[in-house]
Formats: C-alpha cells, sequence, structure tokens
C-alpha cells in the first residue's frame, strides 16, 4: 500500500509505504500528522466500499478543517499499483472511486490516551443524538475510538491483553454501567485520576480485548512516546514491532529518538527489517531513509545546543 501527497496543507510532495511498519520521523509542525489525518480519511472512504461523497467530505472537513490547499493538491491511495481512491483539491474537491471490492483494512487513529477523559462524554452525546435523529459535530477521531473501546469486533484479532496489564501493574475493566476505571491490584482508580501513561497502555489492552488489532487494522499513532517515560517508550515499541510480527500495519509518527531508535533495533531483532521503513519529515518534503543518520542528525539539534552551553559557561569560567 502507498500514500502519495503533493500540496496538501505544508507537504508538498510525499510518498509513503504502508506495508508493515512505517516510522515518519520529525520536528514539530512538519507534516507528520497530516500524513496520518490523510491515510485514516482515504482508508476510512475507501473500506465503505461505496462512491460515498458524503462521508468523504464530512471527514475531510473534520479532519482538517478545510485548511488542506496550498495550492493544487492530491492524495493518492494506491494498493497493488491500483489508485482505489484520489481526492484532488483546489477551489473544490473531486474524488475519484476505483473497485475496492478487496479492500478490508481498517483504519485506527490514536492522537492522544486523553480519549479515555471523554467516555462518559461521547456515551452521553450518542444517547442524545438516537434520541434527537441528529448528528453533531464533535472530535471524529475521538469519537471513532471511544466506539472500538466499547464495541466488539466481530473478527479475531491478537491477544496482548496480559503484555499490556503487567507492563501497566493493573487492568482498564468495565463496572456495572458499562464506564471504565483503572484496577491496579484490586483497587478501583477513576480514570481521571489515573496516569497518562497508564491510558497509553490501557488503549492497546482494550483495543485488542475488543479483536481490533488484526491482519485488517491499519493503526495510525501520533506521538505515542508523548506521555511516556524513555524506559516504557522502549516497551511501547517492542508491542508495536510485535503487532507488525502479527500481521496489523502500523504507522508512527515520532519526534523522540528513544521511540525512533528502539523500533530500528527490536524490528532488526524481530526480523522484519523488510517490513520496516523510515521516513524524515523536512521543509514540506517527506523522504524515506536508509539508515537513521539524517533522522538523528536532525533530533540531536538540541542536545548539541545544551553541550554549548555547557561549553561556552566552562570557557567562560
Amino acid at each position: 500500500m502507498e500514500l502519495q501527497l503533493k500540496n496538501i496543507g505544508m507537504i508538498k510532495e510525499a510518498s509513503v509505504k504502508i506495508d508493515g511498519l512505517t516510522v515518519i520521523a520529525g520536528e514539530n509542525d512538519t507534516g507528520k500528522s497530516t500524513v496520518g489525518k490523510a491515510l485514516y480519511l482515504h482508508l476510512k472512504v475507501a473500506s465503505s466500499k461505496e462512491e460515498d461523497y458524503k462521508t468523504h467530505h464530512i471527514l475531510e472537513s473534520n479532519l482538517f478543517k478545510n485548511q488542506l490547499v496550498s495550492d493544487i493538491g492530491y492524495i493518492k491511495l494506491i494498493i497493488d499499483k491500483d489508485t482505489i481512491f484520489k481526492s484532488e483539491f483546489g477551489s473544490f474537491t473531486e474524488v475519484d472511486f476505483v473497485d475496492s471490492d478487496n479492500f478490508l483494512y481498517n483504519p485506527i487513529m490514536i492522537e492522544t490516551p486523553l480519549v479515555w477523559n471523554f467516555t462518559d462524554f461521547f456515551r452521553d452525546i450518542a444517547q442524545v443524538e438516537s434520541q434527537m435523529r441528529i448528528e453533531l459535530d464533535y472530535p471524529y477521531l475521538m469519537k471513532d475510538l471511544n466506539f472500538k473501546l466499547h464495541i466488539k469486533n466481530a473478527s479475531d484479532g491478537l491477544d496482548i491483553k496480559k503484555k499490556m496489564t503487567d507492563l501497566m501493574g493493573g487492568e482498564f475493566k468495565k463496572d456495572e454501567m458499562g464506564h471504565y476505571y483503572f484496577d491496579k491490584q484490586g483497587q478501583k482508580i477513576d480514570l481521571l485520576n489515573t496516569a497518562t501513561g497508564i491510558k497509553t497502555f490501557g488503549l492497546f489492552q482494550v483495543l485488542s480485548q475488543n479483536n481490533y488489532l488484526n491482519k485488517d487494522a491499519v493503526l495510525i499513532l501520533d506521538e505515542p512516546e508523548v506521555h511516556l517515560h524513555p524506559k516504557w517508550q522502549l516497551e511501547m515499541a517492542k508491542v508495536i514491532v510485535n503487532l507488525v510480527k502479527g500481521g496489523v500495519k502500523i504507522v508512527v509518527n515520532s519526534h523522540s529518538p528513544y521511540m525512533i531508535e528502539a523500533l530500528k533495533r527490536y524490528s532488526e531483532v524481530e526480523d522484519i527489517e523488510d517490513k520496516t521503513n523510515f521516513y524524515l519529515a523536512e521543509n514540506g518534503y517527506i523522504e524515506h531513509q536508509e539508515s537513521l543518520e539524517n533522522i538523528f542528525e536532525k533530533l540531536a539539534l538540541p542536545m548539541r545546543e545544551l553541550k554549548k552551553l555547557k561549553m561556552d559557561k566552562y570557557i567562560n569560567d
């Protein structure tokens, strides 16, 4: 699978392969999240198996707030050398749908583990929508992820629940009213009082037990390291690599040297190097990297600045 973008948001040009583990490294505001949202948009609409223009425009508006275009641009989703979905953006949007009978991929995008803080809100909103027969406009990615946290998938999935509960030292459970809480060795902890890093692993636990982590899934992780200590970043990298080994396609956007190198090393240990691709987002382009040298050169700039400050102080003293 390949995603191509041209003049989309701040991205001038990008061609990204999604076949196993895809890692897009770069500083903030370099277009990494744009790639994830564009992939999610096209997978979601293409998987509907119909020319669903309404869904496309709703998602485009919700995910990008109508700010996709710098000039005339396009997004192409390519499967087996065939373009199955293409959006062209200018003063209006043109969408080309191609027969996708064999298209089975289910996108899951995790922007933040703080979705746990809004589970009751989404539940209340869903009741309002049902009773009043309306559809309210609120963050689609959170809404979709919240749905997957509460509704089981009919397909079988990879079972990583024990791995997650061992890491967390506890388990995400539902009470008699269907509300989630964190059970820490018998102690019931409200999710608002649960550490954000724990919430990150809790997402993986529940998505696993609800059967969403399977060979049909494309999991898009937007800077998963943000709330994790470096030690847990390595644990997260292990989880990601093992999911890829089990058949899940995963896209990781990251600016953490710990996470990026861990993904590289564990992909070597688990022998999935042929299914792992690294990219650097910089100056409007997202380019494939044969090694991590350029990535670390870019991400190491802050550390060099700190060393320079230390050296300047030593010289001045």
